[in-house]
């Protein structure tokens, strides 16, 4: 039965575990970030007053729902608390909306 040859990596290279522990390091806590309490009380009261993903037809169970800011809290931080500011989106709509924000995903 044929086996699979050992595949050559350099010992500069690092693996996936290694660079995503590496990102997380740089990156900082969400405390850093500014998800402080005040954060987690304007989040909490948005969530009870708009329970629901906003993007019509999506059923995501309400255990599964981030709260996302449609001004970015790097080009708005005075908002970074204002309700206004707010909507209500699941974890794969939020996903998809950060990766267009960010262009990971940016068809040239």
């Amino acid at each position: 039965m044929p086996v699979r040859p050992p595949v050559f990596r350099p010992r500069w290279h690092k693996g996936e575990d290694q660079r995503r522990r590496e990102f997380d390091a740089k990156r900082g806590s969400a405390r850093q970030r500014g998800y402080d309490t005040a954060w987690e009380k304007v989040r909490a009261r948005h969530l009870v007053l708009h329970p629901t993903c906003c993007v019509p037809g999506c059923r995501t169970p309400t255990d599964r729902l981030n709260v996302d800011h449609i001004e970015s809290v790097r080009e708005s931080p005075e908002r970074r608390l204002d309700p206004t500011n707010l909507r209500t989106l699941c974890q794969s709509h939020h996903s998809a909306r950060t990766s267009r924000d960010h262009s990971w995903n940016r068809k040239i």
